[in-house]
């Protein structure tokens, strides 16, 4: 039995892609064995495999987007990747699409609207690896430059606000359906978490 398990966890950390868990420690899961069972098997399959494109749209009406700057912002991001798993191969990052911000405001309602020297970006994905049955996704979020009316005085002067970039990290499951399959051809799949929408569409 102590050989089997150092086999299935060996298995786990290979599909990783080199990501330690300890990276997500905010959002630990646990493989059950039909599912570690599943991608080996899977993976090890000579048929080609079918490639996904994968849609995330993020979307919220009150997004503070650095200072006291809030706006309707919403964020599209794209990846691609072939199922079944197969070890070593990353999914493929598509190109950025620009955060869309709209209705921009001061958070507190008081002042003007901040003025911005630079673009909002809420999510510009920079790499992916496989974890287990999940995509981990690394970003940057970019806040601008801008000048922001001071409150409390009739919003009279403005004073600058230094932008900021900083890592963002998400993680997108894989669908059940993939997971239990096989799934007829041609079918989309969604999901929801945390304020994003994940669409999986296959590719002819």
């Amino acid at each position: 039995m102590t050989g089997l398990a150092v086999a299935v966890i060996a298995g786990v950390v290979l599909l990783s892609g080199g990501v330690e868990a300890s990276a997500w420690k905010d959002r630990k899961t646990e493989l059950d064995t039909y599912t570690v069972w599943h991608l080996k098997s899977s993976s090890r399959q000579k048929t080609a495999g079918v490639t996904y494109k994968v849609v995330g749209i993020f979307q919220r009406e009150k997004q503070f987007i650095g200072g006291s700057a809030v706006a309707d912002v919403t964020e599209q991001v794209e990846f691609e990747f072939t199922w079944p798993l197969v070890e070593g191969t990353q999914p493929k990052v598509l190109p950025n699409n620009p955060t869309k911000v709209d209705n921009l405001r001061d958070g507190s309602a008081e002042c003007p609207a901040p003025v911005l020297k630079g673009t909002y970006e809420h999510f510009d994905l920079k790499s992916m690896s496989v974890i287990g049955t999940m995509f981990g996704l690394v970003g940057e979020r970019r806040t601008p430059d801008m000048e922001e009316y001071v409150g409390g005085g009739g919003c009279k002067g403005t004073h600058p606000v230094q932008g900021q970039v900083r890592e963002e990290q998400l993680l997108v499951t894989v669908p059940l359906e993939l997971l239990a399959g096989p799934v007829p051809k041609g079918q989309v799949m969604k999901q929801q978490d945390q304020g994003w929408t994940w669409t999986f569409t296959p590719l002819p």
